[in-house]
């Protein structure tokens, strides 16, 4: 007796997937999988808040909030409070299927970035089995019966190393990649349909993260012969295809990016040293710090001067937990807070810029009534930033706070700086500047995330050819296509 397929709704995220390079593979027939939900659904443009950085397009996906409310924007965070910074926590954010788990709705989840297990009661919870965004949580699953089914499965080939790091021009480094990405990702996939299969979620939500990670290393293949990406992108394809097949086909079927990505040479990384050169920020004198500041300044510069061959095998050899506890620390340099207006957050893409504001800083310098000023006195410095040769570094300069009360309860950097083409020079020389820099990671990242996202709906829900979805209301967009299809 032939078993009926379960009506259910699937959503699955391809993080980091370029809509761009996804809407010309289609065109090329080269995502079967894709172009026959896109036939039978519709495409809609999904607005990220990338823009302030890419730490927050999952949690503003999971928790339906702005960056502004759920202050989450990359991994480590500033702590006002303390004048230092903090290592994001998932178990902050609520995600929305939360809501429908306590509801007794079965619910799976396969390794959403940020997200940690909700304690659903039926269904299944997987996090971290391998990810390219960690919470530094580790392996988690549930229930116990679903550990075990995890635990039988083979390991994803990246699993021994969070990240894989690989040289531009070593067509044997990208080849490599490229088979450890393909292979995870049918493993990924193999294993999702092993959940989904003996659980029977009512609402399954899992995500692809090998796309993300392949896209940093492996963007500049898109303009060799054979461009190794597009593998990765086919073998997500391919894995889709499965998960579908063994749907009813009257099931909804959400499949999504929260952002793109794009050319890029490494990540700038000169803003902290330039707003000190600039007479925005100054650094406490070695004299005026204390014995542990002296130390961790001695172990900050020590990081920087080790050989990258010594730092692969510090990494590796190192828990992820213990790096994260020496890496905080030696993340900022020790600031002389009573001198210091503005200063600059690590990054790992844009520019972020936090204003020492008197009565949100523990220790801040800038009083309320100058907070505007001093913003436009940062924006018009950054604006005019050239290359010796004349070329404009900044693009575009996003304000993350309206007003001054605004900013008072602003988690997020107060300037977001998106940079120029030209900033990826190495080395680096900028007009009326004796800052001789380097992008950090330009012998490896060769794409960095780009803001625009997308989503192929396939459900009963009709929509406009130019309809866009902001990603705070793609969680609604989910939910919605599961009510509907239950009739809830």
């Amino acid at each position: 007796m032939k078993t009926a397929k379960p009506k259910a709704t699937l959503a699955i995220g391809i993080d980091a997937a370029e809509a761009t390079l996804v809407r010309q593979l289609i065109a090329g027939d080269e995502l079967p999988a894709l172009a026959s939900l896109l036939r039978e659904g519709c495409w809609l443009d999904v607005e990220s808040p990338a823009n302030i950085g890419s730490g927050a397009v999952w949690p503003t996906f999971m928790t339906g909030e702005e960056p502004t409310a759920h202050g989450v924007y990359g991994e480590w965070s500033w702590q006002p409070e303390t004048m230092t910074l903090g290592r994001h926590r998932a178990n902050q954010l609520t995600p929305f299927w939360k809501s429908l788990a306590q509801r007794q709705v079965s619910i799976g989840v396969f390794e959403v970035p940020f997200a940690l297990p909700v304690g659903v009661s039926s269904g299944f919870e997987v996090c971290e089995w391998w990810a390219h965004d960690a919470t530094g949580a580790g392996f988690q699953a549930a229930p116990e019966s679903v550990v075990s089914l995890v635990n039988r499965s083979r390991p994803h080939p990246l699993s021994a190393t969070r990240f894989a790091k690989t040289t531009p021009d070593s067509r044997r480094n990208l080849q490599e990649l490229t088979e450890a990405c393909v292979e995870g990702v049918r493993l990924r996939g193999e294993l999702a349909q092993r959940l989904i299969g003996e659980t029977k979620p009512q609402l399954s939500l899992l995500v692809f993260p090998e796309v993300h990670h392949a896209g940093h290393q492996m963007w500049h293949t898109l303009l060799e012969p054979e461009p190794l990406l597009k593998d990765v992108y086919r073998a997500v394809d391919r894995e889709i295809a499965r998960l579908v097949q063994a749907m009813d086909s009257e099931g909804k079927v959400i499949v999504f990016s929260l952002h793109g990505m794009r050319p890029a040479l490494g990540v700038p990384a000169f803003l902290g040293p330039l707003l000190c050169e600039r007479g925005f920020a100054r650094l406490a004198a070695l004299r005026s710090q204390s014995w542990t500041n002296r130390a961790l300044s001695a172990f900050a510069t020590a990081k920087r001067l080790t050989p990258a061959a010594c730092k692969k095998i510090y990494y590796k050899l190192t828990p992820t937990a213990a790096t994260q506890k020496l890496a905080r620390p030696t993340m900022l340099p020790a600031y002389d807070w009573a001198n210091t207006r503005a200063f600059s957050l690590p990054t790992d893409q844009h520019g972020w810029i936090r204003v020492n504001l008197a009565g949100r800083e523990a220790q801040g310098s800038v009083p309320l009534e100058q907070y505007k000023e001093t913003c436009k006195e940062l924006e018009q410095m950054l604006r005019g930033l050239t290359t010796e040769d004349g070329q404009l570094l900044v693009a575009d300069i996003v304000r993350t706070a309206a007003n001054e009360a605004d900013a008072l309860s602003n988690p997020l950097p107060d300037l977001v700086v998106h940079w120029r083409e030209a900033v990826f020079a190495s080395p680096l020389k900028i007009r009326d500047s004796k800052l001789r820099v380097a992008a950090v990671g330009g012998n490896s990242i060769t794409g960095q995330h780009a803001t625009p996202g997308f989503c192929i709906f396939r459900g009963d829900r009709n929509w406009e050819s130019d309809a866009a979805v902001a990603v705070k209301d793609l969680a609604g967009l989910i939910t919605a296509a599961f009510m509907n299809s239950k009739g809830l």
